[in-house]
């Protein structure tokens, strides 16, 4: 997902279709759970929870969210690649996330590697 101004001042919408992937959601109240990024950091409470209100309700990130935008200094139009794995030894879902920075030199548009 490319980064919006909103997604790295507040919180960001994440597509409604990938919400399969994530634990449970009972409504009304954020869920947290557990996110490694790729330099092996653990964020123990990043979360989501559904907008309601909107014609089309929209699952958002929040709580360690903006403690990820501020640790890699995440600005509007840098991306993050989200991903779900299944543990080979349980099938437990394990949630990664990694960020890659827009790096415009001389007119063309590169990305940093993955931190």
């Amino acid at each position: 997902k490319y980064l919006t101004e909103v997604d790295v001042n507040k919180q960001v919408a994440i597509p409604s279709d990938f919400v399969q992937h994530l634990p449970d959601y009972e409504g009304g109240r954020t869920i947290t759970f557990p996110v490694q990024d790729v330099s092996g950091k653990l964020w123990e409470n990043f979360g989501y929870y559904i907008r309601k209100g909107d014609d089309h309700p929209k699952p958002m990130f929040r709580n360690d969210w903006r403690k990820y935008v501020r640790d890699k200094r995440l600005r509007p139009g840098d991306k993050i690649i989200f991903r779900v794995e299944r543990n080979g030894d349980n099938g437990a879902p394990i949630y990664t996330i990694a960020a890659q920075k827009k790096i415009e030199l001389l007119g063309s548009t590169m990305w940093s590697s993955e931190f």
